[in-house]
């Protein structure tokens, strides 16, 4: 029996964002609907980029996302096979001063200077999609290692969606409100 797209989306950690139906649009409404819908989708993104881009790349952010663990993560501190660990190695690493070495995500920081300002926000009105063409080095990874850090980046908490959720019915109902009147 095949598994439905909703579990194979949910098991590889791709969560959708939910928004409340609002019924059957007026044959006169449609082209205004998919305007404000689009306009909508864009904001939606543009506050995904705006406030919730930068908390990818924090421990607390992977440990509610599931990130997994890095090699030496689990292993004790004081020990030689840590500090020989990739972990271990970001902790003792004298790049950026000590703050924020620990982050899942980056090691130099460079990929999430990169995000910062090469991204590109396209939308229809059905969904929209930010592709952060500075986030390329996410891609790599050791031919050893499960970490698929560009799957870890792309993952949304519950919270994360049903706040983007409200950003798009809020916006959608400010777009509506403009083309009515």
């Amino acid at each position: 029996m095949p598994e439905s797209t909703r579990a194979i989306a949910k098991r590889r950690g791709y969560l959708s964002i939910s928004v409340r139906e609002r019924g059957k649009t007026p044959r006169g409404m449609k082209r205004a609907f998919n305007a404000a819908s689009k306009q909508a989708w864009a904001d939606t993104a543009e506050h995904f980029h705006d406030h919730m881009r930068d908390a990818r790349f924090t421990p607390e952010h992977g440990r509610a996302a599931g990130y997994a663990a890095r090699k030496g993560e689990r292993q004790p501190p004081g020990t030689k096979a840590f500090k020989r660990s990739y972990y271990g190695r970001k902790l003792n690493s004298k790049r950026g001063g000590g703050i924020g070495i620990a982050n899942p995500l980056e090691s130099t920081g460079e990929t999430r200077r990169n995000v910062a300002t090469q991204y590109r926000i396209s939308s229809t009105s059905k969904s929209a999609r930010i592709r952060y063409t500075g986030a390329r080095k996410l891609n790599f990874r050791h031919p050893n290692s499960r970490i698929r850090m560009t799957d870890e980046f792309r993952r949304l908490l519950d919270s994360e969606r049903i706040q983007l959720a409200s950003v798009y019915d809020s916006a959608l109902d400010r777009y509506l409100a403009a083309e009515t009147n």
